[in-house]
């Protein structure tokens, strides 16, 4: 069975350990790491990366008697920054965005950790700018999926 916090925190540790190494590419400090619900007016950091699970889906066989064959789980990973000028928050958000894809694609294929590269998809990666109408607050979200066993 599937633990889910553990899975979560497995996705955190991934990413606090091996982020900063990307980052340091483009000369980005490492951010603020949360798995707590995204908000923008609690957490005021210049670079915050906020984790979430998105939705888990349960795919059972045909002589499944629990969860089934195949567990798909999307998670989202939102990049915020602010405290800055606009033409910085936008050089800052697509370098961090760019050094995440590179992170995330050099982990699936070469797949070092198999907890965190178990066939893990970027589906999406989309971009905020102005967020809550703040001109110093832009965000950008990759929404992730991992299919797993149960």
């Amino acid at each position: 069975m599937t633990n889910f916090g553990k899975r979560l925190e497995t996705v955190k540790n991934f990413v606090e350990k091996n982020y900063p190494e990307y980052l340091e590419r483009y000369g980005i400090p490492e951010p603020f790491v949360t798995t707590e619900f995204v908000d923008f007016d609690r957490f005021k950091n210049d670079f915050v990366l906020f984790l979430e699970f998105d939705t888990i889906n349960f795919n059972p066989g045909p002589y499944a008697d629990d969860c089934g064959d195949v567990l798909r789980l999307a998670a989202n990973i939102l990049l915020a920054f602010r405290n800055d000028t606009v033409a910085n928050l936008d050089r800052k958000l697509m370098d961090a965005s760019t050094a995440m894809h590179g992170m995330l694609r050099a982990e699936k294929l070469h797949k070092e950790n198999p907890d965190m590269a178990d066939n893990l998809t970027v589906r999406t990666l989309d971009f905020f700018k102005y967020v809550e109408g703040n001109k110093n607050l832009v965000a950008a979200r990759f929404a992730l999926e991992f299919e797993i066993a149960c």
